[in-house]
């Protein structure tokens, strides 16, 4: 199973042109149900889209429901196990409170984590591909 960034599950729906070959070629190979967000995602989400960072022609919950339900994406829930990670990652890892949960989530269920975000893969201690 494979854990979607924030960003690579925006684009994967909206711009997969900013994917990289790797990423496009991970996601295809797998089912919808393979492929997870944190629940973290979905606040982070909605943060761009009241700041308008993003722009959305449906209501941000009518898309989130398409993006999430219409699509077969598993959301993983923030759970006590992966709170505790998030604040004892190992290591040095930045302090952006929405990434520690995501690789968290990443480390909790064994997953590779699909990312830009260079902070992430310079970590050693998470399975992050771009």
């Amino acid at each position: 199973m494979l854990l979607l960034d924030t960003h690579v599950w925006w684009w994967s729906l909206t711009e997969p042109e900013r994917l990289s070959a790797t990423v496009i070629k991970t996601i295809k190979q797998t089912k919808p149900y393979q492929r997870a967000i944190a629940s973290i995602s979905i606040w982070e989400f909605a943060m761009m889209a009241v700041k308008k960072r993003i722009e959305l022609k449906i209501s941000a919950s009518k898309w989130l429901f398409r993006a999430i339900h219409d699509t077969g994406l598993r959301v993983i829930e923030l759970s006590p196990e992966i709170a505790v990670e998030s604040c004892s990652l190992p290591g040095d890892f930045h302090k952006d409170p929405a990434d520690r949960i995501i690789v968290a989530t990443a480390r909790v269920h064994n997953l590779s984590l699909l990312t830009k975000d260079r902070k992430i893969l310079d970590y050693p201690n998470v399975k992050a591909v771009w």
